[in-house]
């Protein structure tokens, strides 16, 4: 039986495999960071891996919501950063 990793993309809703979303984490001390490593603890929110997605979670303030914390900017831009390294 293969496995399935599937989660929940924040900004389009939809089931993805966890090797195609980025995750961004909120921990027990109350830091927001982006985990590459999908095993940090804490609160996850994934987050599709192309630059729309993070612009419209950006515009929208989705990673807020999902995390129910307030999200500094400069997490967005970290993201931004990620997407346009690997591209």
């Amino acid at each position: 039986m293969i496995k399935n990793n599937l989660r929940k993309d924040v900004v389009s809703k939809e089931m993805l495999d966890k090797s195609a979303l980025i995750r961004v984490v909120l921990n027990k001390n109350n830091e927001i960071f982006i985990d590459l490593t999908y095993k940090a603890d804490g609160r996850g929110v994934y987050v599709k891996n192309d630059l729309n997605s993070v612009k419209i979670a950006k515009q929208k303030n989705l990673l807020s919501r999902g995390l129910k914390t307030k999200v500094d900017l400069s997490i967005y831009d970290e993201l931004e950063k990620l997407f346009n390294e690997q591209n």
